[in-house]
């Protein structure tokens, strides 16, 4: 069975995997957009509830506006980052602490300071439940920060769904080495369940994953090279 699908059967593959869970709980960090790209929305919809984690001013308005969930509007990040700002480099959703970016094709267009809290103490504040349902996390290649302030054996959530552009092995290497199996990829985005969890992926599922991660990575730093030496160019072409 397949377990590499494009982004437009995510939603339908989450609601099946929730199926008959009415009353869920979602933490999305990076959640941008009330509506548009939300992982939760359709979620919050149907019942569900949760926290929405956000550190651009105006964005976190807007969800605090039109959603139901708690927003906080503040990055998430390790605990040694924990109560400090950091320089958050604008560029739409490619927004990211990195002013390199992660997109070749993208330069900031300005930056600003966010606070920086734990996701452990997010969730504690918002009385967040145990286990929880759903955690998507989008926040353009500072993953791992937030994942070290976040305890996964504590919050135990069911489905970790977490951006990973498969340029390396050391997101899915963390996360398998805390107990978490990955076994399905929409998109950019891959899928982590507890390794007790009767979810799974069969041997094609793993074929995939072993075609994306280990044959596919050559061409995509060969990719995104050519890309960051075009956009270069045509900088300097402008100068």
């Amino acid at each position: 069975m397949r377990a590499i699908f494009p982004p437009d059967l995510e939603n339908a593959l989450k609601e099946s995997f929730f199926a008959g869970v009415t009353r869920g709980f979602f933490v999305e960090v990076g959640a941008n957009d009330p509506e548009l790209l939300s992982q939760t929305f359709h979620l919050e919809q149907r019942g569900w509830t949760g926290v929405l984690v956000e550190p651009q001013p105006e964005l976190a308005a807007r969800l605090a506006a039109a959603r139901k969930a708690k927003v906080f509007a503040v990055a998430c990040s390790s605990p040694a980052n924990a109560g400090k700002t950091l320089t958050l480099h604008l560029a739409g959703i490619h927004s990211s602490f990195d002013p390199n970016l992660n997109l070749a094709t993208e330069r900031p267009v300005g930056a600003i300071e966010v606070p920086v809290r734990t996701l452990d103490d997010i969730l504690a504040e918002a009385g967040a439940p145990t286990p929880l349902d759903l955690v998507s996390i989008d926040i353009e290649g500072h993953e791992i920060e937030a994942l070290e302030g976040f305890d996964l054996a504590r919050w135990a959530p069911r489905l970790l769904l977490i951006e990973d552009l498969a340029m390396d092995l050391r997101l899915h290497r963390y996360l398998t080495g805390r107990g978490y199996r990955w076994f399905r990829r929409t998109g950019l985005n891959n899928w982590y369940v507890p390794a007790a969890s009767p979810a799974r992926a069969d041997l094609q599922g793993w074929l995939q994953f072993f075609r994306k991660y280990y044959l596919g990575m050559p061409f995509r730093h060969w990719r995104e090279a050519s890309r960051r030496i075009r956009l270069n160019r045509r900088e300097a072409r402008r100068r």
